[in-house]
């Protein structure tokens, strides 16, 4: 497996990036980890909401948003239920198991992708262990 992790300024660019291609039916929004809400009860706005409010807490991040895409084989295919597996083992793994982050599957692609805010605080934690 390799990880892409790409950060950029706009929550709302990529959450809406991986909503359109829920629409246009290539991919599955699998997951809201840490949302206080039913999956089937997430709308775009509440999805953005809960990590731009996050976001803010830390005016010095330029970049708040984190889009990592999680890319296998072209041999290897999972179930749905797996990649969701795989994504959350994957932050937990990095420390953030406690973050706010929506995983989807595209279908297009065969991986999964999570969107977060940006985890600066938590990287440096991780990291000056």
């Amino acid at each position: 497996m390799v990880a892409v992790i790409r950060s950029n300024s706009s929550l709302g660019r990529t959450l809406l990036y991986n909503e359109q291609k829920v629409i246009q039916k290539k991919a599955y929004f699998l997951a809201a980890v840490n949302y206080p809400i039913a999956l089937d009860m997430l709308s775009f706005d509440l999805k953005l909401k809960r990590l731009s409010k996050l976001a803010s807490l830390n005016s010095q991040v330029r970049k708040n948003c984190t889009h990592i895409s999680l890319n296998f084989k072209s041999t290897e295919h999972y179930s749905a239920h797996k990649l969701e597996k795989i994504a959350i083992f994957y932050m937990e793994k990095l420390g953030f198991e406690k973050q706010p982050f929506l995983v989807y599957e595209h279908h297009d692609a065969g991986h999964p992708h999570i969107a977060s805010g940006r985890m600066v605080c938590a990287f440096q934690n991780h990291f000056s262990k």
